[in-house]
């Protein structure tokens, strides 16, 4: 029996969202595709919040004036006056546009009875805050003269706006049972009958997607007029002013896991080290690498450390810095193959020859770069005639493949992508650091721009050069120094046991 090679075992969701697993992706190209998007073309995309939610708004205003019970018995109302109604066909659509579009008698006569239940009118003299809304003048001749509630129009929206909500699936049940009554929808009755006993009877669990699903699948089917929503939207941002989400802090009130007199302290014990394990005054590609990482790492790491500086974008940049150096240490701890240093050495004097020879006949060098400099590394080890400029990586594979090597793969997965993102500048990362959510449901939970405090990533930045210092006293034993991390629960439980036996 052949063995599957290429079989994974799929991870159970911490987030328990209904989505498709990573490992269910399909790659075409450079892309992971879930199953939706493979079907490209095939789909035409109908949108609740952005559509269709503006045409059922008063439904959605009238499912948040009271409790379940009551809406489900107010919706039932108007199904039952339309499944008797001798114009039934006519109704099967109480959409605001569609109210608009019924005769003019036909209207008044739905208003009327619509607007019969006082609770229910007065919720929906809301309505009267829109210039643009469809057959305004029938609406306002038969709605009470009581100022409208602004927060009622906020909540109906706002419980209204995700899609698979309480709130929403209720208002969709509705219009989707006017179809059904008014013999526009015909479906199995098996899937039917149940649509009539919600949502008090049946599994609710199976019925609710499918009420869902119906009233989604049949938009497509019908040409779709966007005036009124498009108006609705619009109305209601120039209207209205955004609002700041105010979201719980997933801040913990911890100490700092270390501070720049922590880290002083660490260099002066590396520096210590370095001079213990020292011995030549040659060129030791080892020795100068191993300890030049952790210096590097240590001097990052302070730069991290700064006030304002951890909860901020160079930080990030500084954190995928300290994982690159990470996997690098560990893959040539690892081979502890000379030449392979020596490797790794070279190709950082050939950056330095390579930008060097740029600055020297193409173009002119920045303020930040001492040329001298670049030309002392280019040629200290070797006369750079008889050096290389290698312009792919030092060790021919990229920083993925090289931690799965060095099998540091989960850290690459954990620390090395979103991080990315900030030294890029994607949309990711610009998006969390430039935009906050508005809080105003009747902006759609829009973007704005308000610069935000990101989480702190000190925690993860001490994680990380500790386990440089792992490297490096496995290579030169031994160094027990580490950071204090007296607060870190969420650690390996060897990371654990060497801040419990840190020695500084």
């Amino acid at each position: 029996m052949a063995r599957n090679k290429n079989k994974r075992k799929k991870n159970p969701s911490k987030s328990g969202k209904n989505r498709t697993a990573l490992l269910d992706h399909k790659k075409v190209g450079s892309e992971l595709q879930p199953g939706f998007a493979q079907l490209g073309d095939k789909l035409t995309f109908s949108s609740w919040s952005n559509e269709r939610l503006p045409e059922m708004l008063w439904a959605a205003i009238i499912r948040v004036v009271q409790n379940q019970d009551f809406v489900i018995s107010e919706f039932r109302r108007v199904i039952s006056y339309v499944s008797e109604h001798s114009n039934k066909d006519k109704l099967s659509d109480l959409s605001i546009t569609g109210i608009s579009k019924l005769d003019e008698e036909l209207r008044k006569e739905f208003l009327v009875f619509l607007l019969s239940n006082p609770i229910t009118a007065s919720a929906l003299t809301v309505l009267k805050l829109f210039k643009d809304l469809p057959a305004r003048e029938s609406w306002l001749k038969f709605l009470p003269s009581t100022e409208p509630d602004l927060n009622i129009l906020m909540a109906a929206v706002g419980m209204c706006l995700p899609h698979q909500s309480q709130e929403a699936t209720d208002c969709r049940w509705l219009k989707l049972m006017l179809m059904v009554v008014a013999g526009k929808f015909h479906a199995p009755r098996e899937m039917v009958e149940p649509w009539f006993n919600y949502p008090y009877e049946g599994d609710q669990r199976s019925i609710r997607p499918s009420i869902r699903s119906c009233e989604m699948a049949f938009n497509p089917m019908v040409e779709q007029d966007l005036t009124w929503s498009n108006n609705f939207w619009n109305e209601s941002w120039e209207s209205t002013p955004c609002l700041e989400l105010v979201t719980e802090s997933n801040d913990k009130s911890e100490e700092s896991c270390c501070g720049i007199e922590e880290i002083k302290k660490l260099r002066q014990e590396l520096e210590k080290h370095w001079k213990k394990t020292h011995s030549t005054t040659g060129i030791d590609a080892k020795h100068d690498g191993v300890f030049g990482i952790a210096f590097y790492a240590l001097s990052t790491l302070a730069e991290i450390s700064s006030i304002g500086v951890n909860t901020g974008i160079l930080a990030r940049l500084g954190l995928r810095t300290i994982l690159e150096m990470h996997i690098n240490l560990k893959y040539l701890t690892l081979k502890d193959d000379l030449q392979l240093w020596s490797k790794w050495r070279t190709y950082g004097a050939g950056q330095a020859k390579l930008n060097a020879l740029k600055f020297d006949e193409l173009v002119e060098a920045p303020k930040f770069i001492n040329t001298d400099t670049l030309e002392s590394i280019a040629g200290e080890d070797l006369w750079e005639e008889f050096i290389n400029i290698e312009l792919g990586s030092w060790s021919g594979a990229d920083l993925r493949k090289l931690s799965d090597k060095a099998g540091l793969k989960s850290s690459y997965d954990q620390y090395y992508s979103w991080s990315s993102t900030y030294s890029h500048g994607t949309w990711g990362a610009i998006r969390e650091v430039c935009f906050n959510t508005c809080g105003n449901p009747l902006h759609r939970l829009h973007r704005y721009p308000k610069e935000s405090v990101l989480s702190d990533t000190l925690h993860d930045a001490c994680i990380l050069v500790n386990e440089i210092l792992n490297d490096l006293s496995q290579a030169y034993p031994s160094f027990n120094a580490r950071l204090l991390e007296e607060n870190n629960k969420g650690g390996s439980e060897e990371l654990e046991t060497l801040i419990k036996a840190q020695i500084v």
